[in-house]
Parts: structure tokens; sequence; C-alpha cells
């Protein structure tokens, strides 16, 4: 699985951080990651496809 290799790289950092999207979220946290506190995403976006 593709957040085992994750983990086997970057598991003793004491934070990991991703961006997820539509239904990539209940993917990621289904495999353990939550929303941080009451953070939002941002950007400053300049492309077309979304």
């Amino acid at each position: 699985m593709i957040v085992e290799k994750m983990q086997e790289k970057y598991g003793h950092f004491h934070m990991q951080m991703l961006t997820a999207d539509g239904k990539a979220i209940g993917f990621y946290n289904k495999v353990g990651f939550v929303r941080a506190g009451q953070t939002q995403p941002m950007w400053i976006y300049k492309g077309d496809e979304h």
C-alpha cells in the first residue's frame, strides 16, 4: 500500500502532512490522517482545471 511505503520513509517524523482533495479525503482518514486543528487549506492558483 502507498501509505505503508510512505511510513517506511517518513514514519519517524513527528508530523506528516499532505493535501487531500475530494474522494481522497475519506481514504486518508481511513489510514489515520485527520484534519489538523482548525487549519484551512489556502493557495494562490492560476491554473484552469479546478
